[in-house]
């Protein structure tokens, strides 16, 4: 009876929207109406399935079009008056997929402003809900983790599976200043986190609109192994080659560190490597490679670093040696003949002109009986 109630209320509920839609719209063009409509009736509260194809379709044949921005603002709308958590998880779905389909009119969210607004968003009507909440949270975060990623790169990342892309992609990034670079595999690597921070479901907990999260993510997840994998190809390469810059340095951006995070977040992301296996292998044993160079790297430093110290540690012990010497008087036997002349080496003055020695001033010797 409640899972009938919850039905009917659904349905009444859509149709309302789709009524207040045609009221508030009915002096738009006839593009931005359909645009509310296709999404009213992929985003249903009836429905706990995924949002609808053909009617998402329909919304994402406007993301390229000049009718691009009334798409998004459809969405955000829908997003934020919404109190269900059926509706506002299909919404994101349809967000994330007008994501990907505008290549070239979504410009991204601004880092850490949480403009999707859905941090405290909870519906309580039933324990499915509460699950599905949860999800809503972790999604609109990842979704504008996502977005954050197309202003680093200065596109939104495709996937990239020919070889002729992949070599295209390489050329470009092979152009870019290591820093830059660097910082580019922070925003990647900083995505990996994320994901790693999605929602813990329960064995019991099944449903259809999580599957369809977990689909588009993992579709995301590949393609951004693709970018990363190319940007460590490209370090690795200069970390070898003589003559090229340093690849880190002691702040955020150094490759160590980087390689490090990346293999906090192997474990929890070897639940998609059934997806592409081989992909996900060869990435994994590359992070393994440079990971093992930049640790034999810095076992050479702290050698050098060692050696240098016990060198530094000589050199006291000898300054020490030489302060505790106490001056003697020399004294001849009275059969040998005193001088008073000042003593030479090779016509040279005796001295200690070792510039880290203890001085640099000529040292004259007297002899006497």
């Amino acid at each position: 009876m409640v899972k009938l109630k919850a039905f009917i209320i659904g349905k009444v509920k859509d149709k309302a929207s789709i009524g207040k839609v045609q009221l508030i719209h009915s002096f738009s063009s006839k593009s931005v109406r359909y645009i509310h409509l296709a999404l009213l009736k992929s985003t249903t509260h009836s429905s706990h399935k995924p949002p609808d194809s053909n009617y998402v379709s329909d919304v994402l044949s406007y993301s390229n079009s000049r009718y691009s921005p009334a798409a998004f603002a459809a969405v955000m709308s829908r997003l934020r008056v919404t109190k269900n958590a059926f509706v506002a998880a299909k919404s994101l779905i349809v967000y994330h997929k007008l994501m990907k389909s505008s290549t070239d009119k979504f410009e991204g969210f601004d880092r850490g402003r949480h403009n999707l607004k859905l941090n405290d968003f909870l519906d309580k009507s039933s324990n499915l809900t509460v699950e599905l909440s949860r999800w809503v949270n972790w999604y609109a975060l990842y979704l504008e983790s996502l977005s954050w990623i197309s202003k680093v790169l200065g596109s939104f990342p495709n996937l990239i599976e020919s070889s002729k892309e992949k070599a295209k992609e390489k050329d470009s990034v092979s152009s870019y200043q290591t820093g830059y670079i660097m910082r580019q595999t922070e925003s990647l690597v900083s995505f990996f986190e994320h994901i790693c921070t999605r929602p813990e479901t329960p064995p019991l907990f099944q449903n259809k609109i999580v599957d369809e999260i977990r689909e588009l993510v993992i579709q995301d997840y590949f393609t951004v192994i693709r970018l990363v994998m190319i940007r460590l190809q490209v370090l690795s390469e200069r970390l070898i080659k003589p003559g090229m810059e340093p690849v880190g340095d002691p702040g955020s951006n150094d490759l160590s560190l980087v390689l490090v995070r990346l293999e906090e977040c192997k474990e929890s992301l070897s639940g998609f490597f059934w997806r592409c296996r081989r992909l996900a292998e060869d990435f994994w044993c590359l992070v393994g490679i440079l990971k093992a160079n930049t640790v034999n790297d810095d076992k050479k430093m702290v050698e050098l670093a060692g050696s240098v110290q016990h060198t530094v540690k000589d050199d006291e012990e000898m300054v020490e040696l030489a302060g505790s010497v106490q001056a003697e008087w020399v004294t001849f036997e009275e059969s040998e003949t005193a001088t008073d002349e000042v003593v030479k080496w090779d016509s040279e003055w005796v001295k200690f002109d070792d510039s880290n020695g203890l001085t640099n001033e000529p040292v004259q010797f007297r002899l006497y009986t």
